[in-house]
């Protein structure tokens, strides 16, 4: 059997059977198809030239191979390897035949990429939102880390924004490029760069935080450094970076932080360093012409996601939740989704105000 599987894959991987001698016509050939020329013999040119030919009745083909014609090959043959008659007409011998093509219980199993969900796309554009978290300082060194938040101003881009690229042709690679603009207790500044990629397909962002740095109550005062990692999912629907999460290491400290193995960061086993969390979202636009005003008891304002994502908010912001049934209740009929995308998990529904 293992003999017989060599030979059909030595014959099948070769476009037609090499034969060295007449054909006979197999079962099934067309017996009012156009008769072909007999082998030709001799001096030929050039090098790799085919013509037609004929092995008896079945239709073949030879070469020009180094200045001299093949003889003619066809797709009959022996299976015993027995040669027939050179390439002239007539000649007989058992026509070809492959057993294994004749089964039916032979299958193939692929394995191949998942397709990527069908709830969206990931658009480019300036992604905006928040950044928060608790820093151990080795200008302060206790064990009750400093409070960090990004800083917003008015009119502009949250302090914690970036550009999501598009993707190159035919990639679901996407750059991320951004900064983050904030403060430690609300007092001392903290600042760096982002940089990473959003894979469209798993909706999985992965980057770093670095050149970053933070002072005494102004630029330079006491400069220190940090440089980390940072991790997200995508949500497509909405368009979302959520559940992301950040963790440095800084690098001026003596000795040296070192990246937490697990979050939250922890003084005694990471030293002096930084970790929290951080979302991000596309603006709103304005001018969507599917953007409502929100249910009775909501009002459209500012939520978590930067000052210019205007989502549906009550006194305390955006709903909290725990599953999407919860965002239900706020938004009935609506299937509004329950997303990490601060502190807390969020009913982000955007509003038209």
């Amino acid at each position: 059997m293992i003999e017989s599987i060599r030979h059909v894959v030595a014959l099948a991987g070769i476009a037609g059977v090499l034969v060295t001698g007449a054909c006979s016509p197999t079962a099934g050939s067309d017996p009012d198809a156009a008769p072909q020329p007999p082998a030709a013999t001799g001096a030929c040119s050039p090098e790799n030239l085919t013509q037609a030919c004929s092995c008896g009745l079945q239709s073949g083909r030879q070469t020009c191979l180094q200045g001299q014609w093949s003889a003619c090959e066809c797709a009959s043959a022996t299976l015993g390897g027995v040669p027939t008659s050179t390439g002239d007409a007539g000649g007989g011998s058992a026509p070809l035949s492959f057993p294994g093509n004749d089964r039916s219980d032979i299958t193939f199993s692929w394995n191949g990429v998942a397709p990527p969900g069908n709830d969206g796309s990931c658009p480019p554009g300036t992604y905006e939102g928040n950044l928060e978290g608790v820093y151990y300082s080795i200008l302060n060194p206790t064990p009750i880390g400093l409070p960090i938040a990004n800083f917003d101003l008015p009119g502009q881009p949250s302090g914690f924004h970036f550009e999501l690229a598009p993707a190159a042709g035919g990639e679901t690679i996407q750059k991320v490029k951004g900064e983050v603009n904030g403060l430690a207790d609300a007092l001392f500044p903290f600042k760096a760069q982002v940089d990473g990629e959003l894979n469209c397909r798993t909706a999985t962002f992965t980057g770093t935080l670095h050149d970053g740095w933070y002072a005494i109550l102004v630029d330079g005062l006491l400069p220190q450094k940090f440089e980390g990692v940072a991790s997200a999912k995508y949500d497509k629907r909405t368009h979302t970076f959520i559940n992301g999460s950040w963790d440095v290491a800084e690098t001026t400290a003596t000795p040296p932080g070192k990246l937490a193995p697990t979050l939250p960061r922890d003084l005694a086993r990471d030293g002096y360093g930084g970790s929290g969390d951080f979302a991000g979202a596309l603006p709103t636009d304005p001018s969507d012409p599917n953007l409502t005003p929100c249910p009775g008891g909501l009002t459209c304002g500012q939520g978590p996601l930067g000052p210019n994502k205007a989502l549906c908010i009550n006194a305390l912001g955006a709903p909290t939740c725990t599953t999407d049934a919860d965002c239900n209740l706020s938004f009935p009929g609506e299937n509004i989704p329950c997303l990490k995308a601060s502190l807390f998990s969020i009913c982000i529904r955007e509003c038209k105000k």
